[in-house]
């Protein structure tokens, strides 16, 4: 008898243990699952959930304020997901508040975040839509990581070439670092550079001097339209200098004669030579002219003997006319008639 009250003892202790780990249990998840408190709805819509599930915890500043309630299917590229979240925080989440799916440690569940609001001072109410962002996913973590290897296997490939390319005793680089008389050349370069720099910044101030010639030449158009009718002309002369050319490389030129014909050239040597006589006896006689006894120089220079000349050719005019009076008198004389016709008869004859 004492042996069954001890059982029955135990067996009762045991199940009053076993009720009172079931009401624990069922506190402690009522508790987190926002059972037995005061709740509100939110909802929020996102292009991919990232393996989120009902009953993921909701994280707010890092602290536990709900559970994903529900998650439906929009459309085909648009979920919705339903959260549950303890009323009394509620006041803490603004209407611009955003919500995200991140990770609970490395390699551990889903969860989602809810960012609070900073612009507005709107409180979100009771089934309020919030506004939600991609986070970097894991396998967009690895991917990432992924093609950062890859790209670092490029660059060591890239650096091992370019290195090999430094140890080739002939390339730029090598003779930079290597080779003191190419260095010296860079350095005279880098110099004359410096020198070019410090001379176009005197020539700049010219350039944007408004009374310049480089400044007319790019403003005015008057001197833009003259150089370029000046540059025209130039076309214009060099294709007239190119037809003379050609002309003077032909054969039957004048000038290509000149220069090639010897017979020719003998002839205008001979020419130049009687021309440069010529001249001498021009200068001569020019001289001899200009000599004051000389009867041209007198003619020319000396008044008085021009005035003599003048009365003396009047003089010879007033004889001839008297002569001719004389003639014609003695034409009209009975004396002398028959003489004169005797004369006219014998002209009229030699005529015939």
């Amino acid at each position: 008898m004492s042996n069954e009250s001890s059982n029955n003892w135990k067996l009762g202790v045991f199940v009053a243990a076993g009720i009172l780990l079931f009401i624990t249990a069922i506190y402690f998840i009522g508790v987190n699952r926002n059972l037995f408190g005061s709740n509100f709805v939110l909802r929020s819509e996102f292009k991919n959930v990232s393996g989120l599930k009902q009953g993921s915890n909701v994280r707010l500043s890092g602290i536990n304020i709900g559970t994903v309630n529900k998650i439906d299917f929009i459309s085909d590229s648009l979920v919705l997901v339903k959260l549950v979240i303890r009323k009394d925080v509620q006041k803490y989440i603004k209407t611009d508040a955003v919500a995200s799916i991140a990770s609970d440690g490395l390699m551990g569940d889903k969860i989602l975040i809810i960012s609070p609001g900073t612009t507005s001072t709107t409180i979100v109410k009771d089934n309020d839509v919030i506004a939600s962002y991609k986070t970097i996913e894991i396998d967009d973590l690895f991917s990432s990581i992924k093609q950062s290897t890859d790209n670092a296997k490029t660059i060591t490939d890239e650096l091992v070439k370019f290195s090999s390319k430094m140890n080739n005793k002939n390339s730029l680089l090598t003779k930079i670092m290597t080779n003191k008389d190419f260095a010296s050349s860079i350095d005279r370069t880098i110099e004359n550079l410096q020198i070019s720099s410090r001379e176009l910044a005197k020539f700049t101030p010219l350039l944007n001097n408004k009374n310049g010639i480089i400044a007319k030449i790019f403003t005015d158009k008057k001197w833009s339209d003259n150089i370029e009718n000046s540059i025209s002309n130039l076309q214009n002369s060099s294709r007239e200098i190119s037809i003379f050319t050609t002309k003077l490389n032909d054969k039957n030129n004048v000038l290509s004669q000149l220069s090639s014909n010897d017979t020719l050239a003998i002839s205008i040597e001979k020419t130049v030579r009687n021309l440069e006589k010529s001249s001498d006896d021009l200068i001569e006689f020019t001289s001899k002219i200009n000599n004051d006894e000389n009867v041209l120089s007198k003619l020319t220079n000396n008044p008085k003997l021009g005035k003599s000349v003048d009365s003396t050719i009047i003089n010879i005019e007033k004889g001839v006319g008297e002569l001719r009076e004389l003639e014609a008198a003695a034409r009209n004389n009975f004396l002398l008639r028959g003489y004169f016709n005797k004369k006219k008869k014998e002209t009229g004859k030699q005529k015939r």
